[in-house]
């Protein structure tokens, strides 16, 4: 079973009530209630890294981000039982799915390769797995939540017509949850940390505004976060030259005419569009390929603006992303719902590792190049930074 079928393979429909489920998981209370959880999650896995020993040294940073990233989520979305058996039986799992995620199986997925072979197994033993869980969770009753996880939303959730959500529904969902947000979060916070590492001065400025606005505190909350632009400024303008996915595809249903031409295209083609271009285009953003968070100060608003455009789809009002020129999450109907999620999972990773380390590039200048060779773009590797604890920290 390849990825899209463990979420989108049903009608369009339940496909949308689906995603409206997911979205109203998300709410102001259960961000809020996260920003704690990612906090200690992000400190156990510091002080347990064999690679962050001592006062400084060096580390290959796109491993190191996506298993904090991978941690993170865990903790938050997926609930405190799959993050206890995150380092054993689950991680294991974690990777056979992980490594499925080719692009030859999005066109021939049923194909007898060894990694298909382990990736069917993995799904069946990770969907039994959450289903454990959510029969577990049924038999405490509700009185054993503790958290605002999306399995608890889930298992609460009903379709339009009065049916329940089946457990094997939830745990595909849960499945599905995790593959789609870990590899464009990973990439992310890696490209963050990559460039923050050759434009030391940039990071100094993200530790400056975090004393002004934490002022002595020592937890981070969810309003600290609101009021650290530049935090925001930097996720963005890493958004706009490393969107993670490079292409996306969309199948012509019914006969497409292509406006102020003659042509038609039939049914059954497959249309792909690379969007991300727009980001990388010096009409857009002056100065495309320089990265420069601080214009982000000037085009914001702009920004906002383009996305008064607003439909509902089933699933909740959304931005069509009609009038934008920036479009990291997608638009319209297949917008990411997990948007929201991701911006707060970056901006709290990114504050905890400017407050903790100074970085900066090993052996080379500016930062390394982009890996297409898979669905997600990421950093080449090796990608190594010299790391340097601050003197709080150390």
């Amino acid at each position: 079973m390849d990825m899209l079928t463990l979420v989108k393979d049903v009608p369009n429909a339940k496909f949308m009530e689906q995603k409206k489920f997911i979205k109203f998981g998300l709410t102001a209370a259960a961000l809020r209630s996260y920003v704690p959880l990612m906090q200690d999650e992000f400190h156990s896995f510091i002080k347990s890294n064999l690679q962050f020993k001592g006062t400084s040294g060096i580390v290959q940073l796109p491993p190191i981000m996506a298993e904090i990233t991978l941690f993170t989520t865990a903790r938050t979305l997926q609930g405190k039982e799959v993050r206890q058996q995150l380092n054993t039986t689950y991680a294991k799992l974690y990777h056979d799915l992980d490594d499925a995620f080719q692009p030859i199986n999005f066109m021939l997925p049923w194909l007898p390769l060894p990694r298909n072979r382990r990736r069917d197994t993995g799904q069946r033993k990770m969907t039994q797995l959450y289903t454990d869980i959510i029969r577990a969770r049924r038999l405490a009753g509700s009185t054993s939540k503790d958290s605002e996880d999306m399995i608890w939303n889930l298992m609460q959730s009903t379709y339009k017509d009065g049916t329940p959500l089946p457990d094997t529904e939830i745990a595909h969902l849960m499945i599905g949850l995790l593959m789609a947000g870990q590899h464009s979060t990973s990439a992310a916070s890696a490209w963050i940390m990559l460039h923050l590492a050759a434009q030391p001065t940039t990071l100094e400025e993200l530790y400056q505004e975090q004393l002004r606005v934490l002022q002595g505190a020592e937890e981070l909350t969810y309003d600290h976060l609101q009021h650290m632009p530049l935090a925001r400024y930097v996720i963005q303008e890493t958004l706009r030259l490393h969107p993670s996915i490079h292409s996306i595809m969309r199948k012509v249903k019914s006969p497409l005419p292509v406006p102020g031409t003659e042509w038609v295209i039939p049914p059954s083609h497959v249309l792909l569009a690379a969007p991300a271009t727009m980001g990388k285009s010096n009409l857009h953003f002056p100065r495309a390929e320089v990265w420069d968070p601080h214009r982000w100060e000037h085009i914001a608003d702009d920004e906002d603006d383009a996305e008064t455009e607003q439909t509902d789809y089933g699933y909740g009002l959304v931005s069509t992303g009609a009038g934008s020129t920036y479009l990291p999450f997608g638009a319209g109907r297949h917008r990411c719902i997990g948007e929201q999620f991701a911006y707060l999972q970056l901006t709290v990773v990114v504050v905890m590792m400017v407050r903790c380390f100074k970085l900066g590039n090993v052996r080379r200048e500016g930062v390394v190049g982009t890996d297409y060779s898979s669905m997600f773009a990421r950093p080449m590797e090796p990608a190594y930074v010299r790391w340097e604890k601050r003197a709080d920290v150390a």
